[in-house]
Order: C-alpha cells, then sequence, then structure tokens
C-alpha cells in the first residue's frame, strides 16, 4: 500500500512537472504557432457568430488547432460529426481562408468576409 501511494505522488510529480511552462527565454513565434493563434481567434468568433445565426443552424465548429500537421477549423453537419466537412478553414499568420460546398453556397461571401476579418485581430459579428 505504502509502495503504491509512493508511486502515485511521483507519477503526479511527473505529470505536473510536464504542465509547467519553461523557464527559457521565448523567442519569436514559429509559422505552426501563428497559424494556430491566428484559427483560435476564428474560431472564437465563429462560435459566438456563427453558432447563434440562423444561417448556421444547420452546422457544428470543429477545431483541430494541436495537430502536427496543418490547423483547422472544419464546418460540419450539426449533429453529425462523422460526416465530410462543408468547409475547412486553414490560416496563416494574419491570413485565413476556406474550401468545401459551402465555397460555392450563398454563405461563401460571408463566410469568407468573417474570417478575414477575424484572423487580421477584427471582432464582432
Amino acid at each position: 500500500m505504502k509502495r503504491t501511494l509512493t508511486m502515485l505522488v511521483v507519477a503526479t510529480g511527473f505529470a505536473l512537472s510536464a504542465c509547467s511552462p519553461s523557464s527559457g527565454p521565448s523567442g519569436p513565434m514559429s509559422a505552426h504557432a501563428m497559424s494556430v493563434s491566428t484559427l483560435q481567434r476564428v474560431n472564437a468568433q465563429a462560435h459566438a457568430c456563427w453558432l447563434k445565426d440562423s444561417d448556421f443552424k444547420d452546422y457544428g465548429i470543429v477545431p483541430e488547432l494541436d495537430t502536427t500537421s496543418t490547423p483547422r477549423l472544419l464546418i460540419l453537419p450539426r449533429g453529425k460529426p462523422q460526416s465530410l466537412p462543408q468547409a475547412v478553414i486553414v490560416a496563416s499568420a494574419g491570413n485565413a481562408q476556406f474550401y468545401g460546398p459551402l465555397s460555392a453556397s450563398p454563405l461563401s461571401t460571408r463566410i469568407n468576409n468573417d474570417i478575414s476579418r477575424w484572423a487580421s485581430g477584427s471582432t464582432g459579428c
């Protein structure tokens, strides 16, 4: 029992130390980190604006920000997480663009304008 408790305490210590921020100097953000930051802004605004709007009532937003490949936001049919995305939003430092079936829909201009505005740092619907 005592050995199990000791192992649990040690394991918890290792887990917590892995969460500690690095104490080294922070350099400039990598291109990947800047893309993630841009998409985080777009994701926050899209959730605040689109998910409350009747034009987007049929869609949900799934962020894929913590990947080692290209971070992206997926616009999926609401309630159907296994469906093919209706739009994929990708970003670079201060720019975002999208592709997919919604790019040929009446919502395409609005989506493009919104994500471009949000990617550059603007807020609001």
